[in-house]
């Protein structure tokens, strides 16, 4: 067997291993600044649009409230097609939904007061926690509960 001799042409950018020699080229460096400035860019970006969500509040809400609307879309689907529980499950989420918009609601009327807030902060709770197979006998009175509320946090009467 012959031995075939191979010269590489070393420069200041070589780069030895005990397997191998790998060269860096001008090309090969002109790629890395390109991905590098390409990299700061982006993170730059990201560092703005994150600063912007930390001041304004409603997009952060509705970044936050896309991605939870679509994993709970996904819930329903499976829950669907494997648990058969998928419509008694987007009940729940609306119900939960509608006592979140009672809570706001509630907030900012001033002729709430403290212990009707916590009533109903204390029913969403239960509500988030209710298991799906007692939820269907229980779903009613959830419901009959959020009436009530929203007629006393809509009552403008002092």
């Amino acid at each position: 067997m012959e031995e075939k001799e191979i010269k590489i042409e070393q420069d200041e950018y070589a780069v030895h291993t005990p397997q191998s020699t790998k060269i860096i080229t001008k090309n090969d460096k002109k790629q890395i600044k390109k991905n590098l400035i390409k990299f700061v860019v982006w993170v730059i970006l990201l560092l703005l649009s994150w600063s912007y969500i930390q001041k304004h509040p409603a997009e952060k809400v509705s970044v936050f409230s896309g991605f939870e609307v679509l994993v709970q879309k996904i819930e329903i689907f499976i829950q669907s097609t494997f648990g058969h529980n998928g419509e008694l499950l987007e009940r729940k989420y609306g119900m939960e939904k509608y006592y979140k918009e009672l809570i706001k609601m509630a907030e900012n009327n001033k002729c709430i007061d403290v212990s009707t807030l916590q009533e109903i902060e204390d029913i969403y709770k239960n509500l988030k926690k209710e298991n799906l197979d007692w939820l269907e006998y229980f779903l009613p009175e959830y419901t009959k509960k959020a009436y009530e509320y929203d007629n006393i946090v809509k009552d403008d009467d002092c």
